[in-house]
């Protein structure tokens, strides 16, 4: 993946988070896709591997991922 590959699909996991995000705020959970949010959590910690001018920009996203992820599994309980 180039760099710019890896710029494009961190905007695109920044746009697929504010979607979810806004299913949680609207009161749906989209517990079936939790999987798919760890595989994103995943593709984007092997993007930093390989980008590592990246990280820091990745790790705040995957800080808002885990955020939103823990927001779901709170209003399961």
């Amino acid at each position: 993946m180039t760099s710019d590959e890896a710029d494009q699909r961190i905007i695109l996991s920044r746009h697929t988070l504010r979607r979810y995000s806004a299913m949680v705020a609207a009161g749906e959970l989209p517990v079936m896709d939790m999987g798919l949010m760890n595989d994103e959590l995943d593709l984007l910690e092997r993007i930093a591997e390989k980008h590592p001018s990246k990280v820091e920009k990745i790790r705040a996203l995957g800080e808002e991922w885990l955020a939103m992820m823990a927001q779901i599994r709170a209003k399961l309980n």
